[in-house]
């Protein structure tokens, strides 16, 4: 749960004049696409190819700071089972059934 407003907590700690940032850091999907595409396998052969592209971000449970991730780039097989990723499709799926 990200806490915003009033209800979060600082992850600045302060001690003897020394200040430092203590995040909760947790990863999370901002978007997903599907690539196809034909690639070269190892004995030269072209092959189709469908993988699978997420757009992370980090997010502090703490405080609910942001900063980006990155990508990853991975199999759709792999992608089927990843945690994250589904999480985000969870979301957006209860996002559009909310919306009027």
């Amino acid at each position: 749960m990200i806490r915003k407003g009033r209800d979060a907590m600082s992850c600045t700690r302060h001690f003897l004049n020394f200040e430092w940032q203590h995040h909760v850091w947790r990863r999370r999907v901002s978007s997903t696409e599907s690539l196809t595409g034909r690639v070269t396998d190892m004995w030269g052969r072209r092959v189709d190819s469908e993988r699978v592209r997420c757009y992370t971000e980090r997010v502090c449970d703490a405080c609910g700071e942001v900063r980006p991730g990155g990508d990853c780039l991975c199999e759709m097989q792999e992608a089927e089972r990843c945690a994250v990723r589904l999480a985000c499709i969870e979301a957006s799926c209860r996002g559009a059934r909310s919306a009027p």
